[in-house]
């Protein structure tokens, strides 16, 4: 709203409007809080009830957690190499494969029979939830493994701790019981499959090796018979220096090359049992994956990074220098590393495009696979590196003299034999230990706990919630319906169109409890009342409103019908009439009258019958009860109302009326809904257009104040925006007006009554 608005009448004056003030703003959103006020307390209760009947309802929620370590095999044969020094330069997935493993179907089937028979040997039901039968269809009391094994899919999640070796098993059940059977059967059900599975693989890989070393074993006791053979034979028996460190370094390189055959064999043998798992599934997808992985880009990539480790090893065992050492490793490190990232950021850009669209049951065999083939394809890498270094040092084998050459052969032979089987012996060892007391990969830290209070609902936080959410939908319910109302709702909105208003009109609040029949009459019924006041205020604009031309027919007006147009022609007439005026009020809505059963009277004779010179105009003009009032009335509907009005014999009857009264009131129909209005604006001398508080529509009231200006835009004296809630729009000035204006009788009352409490 606008402070300081001078509400002043006539054309000619501009209504002042000032800059709206902050505080203003706030009023108007305050006020139009008020005046929802009712549906904002219906919506913020039903919201209230709404929440508080749901969490009456709502089930409680147990939840509880267990802990997983889960920790990558180290020092067993599945996750090193034979000859340590070389390696694979993948990204460790382990612990993220495990948990994909957790979340596994196999997983949850096997925890959902475990379940299920733990439900069959307890004799109390009651306290299950999930794997009672709720089918009345079905006679058993147990739902199928099938439904519980998709049910702990969705109760239980399985999440990594970030940047831990930990995994949680959280579990969420209407049971606070079955809650924490769920939970630590889970873990104990990963905890023997993990166990199962390692030692099978143990297993297998122990006898692989116990294989290859029997096969070792012979040779290099064939190697050393051989030896010993030309040895007796009278052969040479020392090789100089220069021959023996030669062997010495073939001999290494030679065991290294056989180490990583027998590596590529057993890597070679776990590919193919997974190729043809995955062939199962899907024949197409070993195929497709190793295409990928066998880009030429990758497999150079292999080729460089097995090279320079190997050229890397060579050169570390020439010198005895620590330092030295140290410095040579350093700078084969520096060429290494950005062939190592290059080559990483090549297979987690395959991973992730072989990976994105996979099912989450897929995955885990997929990736396994995909890291088996990047081990098949290391391997071969270093095997070719090692053969090409091979082929150079047999050159400058080949030119040792003759007469070493055979004893060379031998040594370089039992050496070889010798380091290779040393090599698999200690690896057999290994995986026997690890076979023996494998206990798998996972440890339970913490065992689940029973829930002793709900974890969800927070029915103090879901009703805070609701009512929060209520109250704010109710107030977006009373601006929305504020937005969307397009109806005049109080005089800054008229004013700012350009439109001056006269005065507004009170919402008749003190009259009702007088009869129907006087409500409208405020100014003789009640005079004191503070609605009757604002009709004196419009008598005073009104004579003041045209000073330079006289003012005595006033024509009253409306957009559309039912906005008190003829309850403010009533009361302006009956002011004027209390300002010693002779006032006839006349009634020229010849559709619709309204007057006769404002005064309970007849509606003929009237307006009409004197028109049609039927009657004289003694016989028409009625008194009231004040002195200086008279009325019209309209009389016989006529077929022709516009044409009647806008007759000579109404433009004669009007002058004659001029010279009777000091001032006529005409009401007349809605100027929208018909040319009545018009006509009577072009024979009166000035038109009131009366607006209606929170019912008149905005541009229903600006198309009607256009057609008024047309006509002659001197006569529009201004509007009086009735049926306003001055109480709750302007309640200072409300407590101002109420307080000079309140009868003497019901002040005392009032005084009586603060004196009692």
């Amino acid at each position: 709203m606008n402070q300081g608005v001078k509400i002043q009448g006539g054309q000619g004056t501009k209504p002042i409007i000032t800059s709206p003030h902050p505080s203003n703003n706030l009023k108007e959103y305050l006020n139009v809080l008020r005046s929802n006020i009712l549906p904002i307390l219906l919506i913020f209760s039903a919201s209230v009830l709404v929440t508080v009947i749901y969490v009456m309802n709502a089930v409680n929620i147990y939840k509880t957690t267990t802990s997983l370590k889960i920790v990558r095999p180290q020092g067993s044969i599945l996750s090193t190499q034979l000859i340590p020094e070389f390696q694979d330069f993948q990204t460790d997935r382990y612990i993220s494969n495990e948990i994909e493993i957790l979340k596994s179907y196999t997983i949850r089937g096997k925890v959902a029979a475990t379940l299920l028979d733990s439900f069959r040997v307890n004799p109390n039901k009651s306290l299950y939830f999930y794997l009672v039968n709720r089918n009345p269809e079905v006679k058993v009391d147990v739902i199928p493994a099938s439904s519980l094994t998709s049910i702990l899919g969705s109760i239980v999640a399985i999440n990594q701790k970030r940047g831990l070796d930990i995994a949680e098993i959280e579990v969420q059940s209407p049971s606070s019981y079955e809650t924490q059977l769920i939970a630590n059967v889970y873990a104990e059900t990963y905890l023997k499959y993990s166990i199962d599975f390692a030692r099978r693989e143990l297993t297998t890989i122990k006898n692989f090796l116990e294989e290859e070393k029997s096969k070792r074993i012979n040779d290099l006791s064939n190697s050393e018979a051989a030896l010993q053979d030309y040895q007796q034979k009278g052969g040479i028996m020392f090789l100089d220096d220069q021959a023996r460190k030669l062997v010495d370094q073939i001999s290494s390189f030679e065991a290294a090359k056989n180490a990583a055959d027998v590596d590529l064999t057993s890597k070679e043998k776990a590919y193919s049992e997974l190729k043809n798992e995955l062939e199962k599934i899907d024949n197409s997808i070993p195929g497709y994956i190793e295409g990928q992985l066998n880009q030429p880009y990758v497999n150079e990539l292999q080729k460089k990074i097995a090279e320079i480790e190997i050229q890397k090893n060579l050169d570390i065992t020439v010198s005895a220098d620590q330092k030295l050492i140290d410095k040579v490793k350093s700078d084969y490190d520096k060429k290494l590393a950005p062939l190592k990232k290059d080559y990483e950021d090549r297979i987690k850009a395959i991973k992730t495009g072989l990976l994105s669209n996979t099912p989450s049951d897929k995955s885990t065999i997929y990736q396994k696979f995909i890291e088996e083939s990047i081990e098949v394809q290391s391997n071969k890498a270093k095997v070719n590196s090692l053969n090409r270094l091979l082929s150079k040092y047999e050159l400058d084998f080949g030119k040792l003299p003759s007469q070493s050459m055979e004893l060379a052969r031998l040594e370089r032979a039992r050496k070889s034999n010798e380091k290779l089987f040393l090599a698999l012996e200690e690896k057999y060892q290994e995986a026997l230990i690890n076979e023996r007391a494998q206990l798998g990969n996972v440890n339970i830290i913490d065992k689940a706990l029973f829930p002793t209070s709900p974890s969800k609902p927070n029915r103090q936080l879901i009703v805070l919630i609701g009512s929060v959410l209520g109250l704010i939908l109710g107030i977006g319910f009373a601006f929305l319906r504020n937005y969307l109302d397009r109806s005049i709702k109080n005089p800054e909105e008229i004013e700012q169109k350009g439109v001056s208003v006269l005065a507004w009109v009170p919402s008749i609040e003190e009259l009702k409890e007088l009869g129907s029949s006087q409500l409208e009459f405020i100014v003789a019924n009640k005079p004191n009342a503070i609605a009757s006041e604002s009709f004196k205020a419009l008598r005073t604009r009104v004579l003041y409103s045209k000073l330079e031309s006289e003012l005595k027919t006033i024509l009253v007006t409306s957009s559309v019908p039912g906005e008190g147009k003829t309850t403010v022609a009533l009361n302006l007439s009956g002011s004027f009439a209390l300002a010693d005026k002779k006032v006839l009020l006349m009634d020229c809505d010849l559709r619709k009258p309204r007057i006769h059963a404002v005064f309970e009277a007849e509606r003929f004779p009237g307006l009409s019958d004197y028109l049609f010179s039927n009657v004289s105009l003694e016989e028409i003009t009625r008194s009231t009860k004040l002195d200086n009032l008279f009325y019209i009335t309209s009389g016989t509907i006529p077929p022709n109302p516009s044409e009647l009005l806008g007759s000579k014999q109404m433009v004669d009857f009007l002058e004659k009326l001029r010279g009777i009264y000091d001032m006529i009131i005409l009401d007349s129909p809605p100027f929208i809904s018909v040319t009545d209005p018009e006509i009577l604006s072009r024979i009166s001398d000035g038109t009131i257009l009366i607006v209606q508080a929170n019912k008149t529509p905005m541009d229903a009231f600006l198309k009607t104040y256009q057609r008024i200006n047309q006509i002659d835009s001197h006569k529009f004296l201004g509007s009086v925006l009735n049926n306003f809630s001055l109480k709750s729009a302007y309640g200072y000035y409300y407590n101002y007006y109420y307080y000079y204006s309140r009868p003497d009788g019901l002040d005392k009352r009032r005084s009586k009554q603060v004196k009692k409490s």
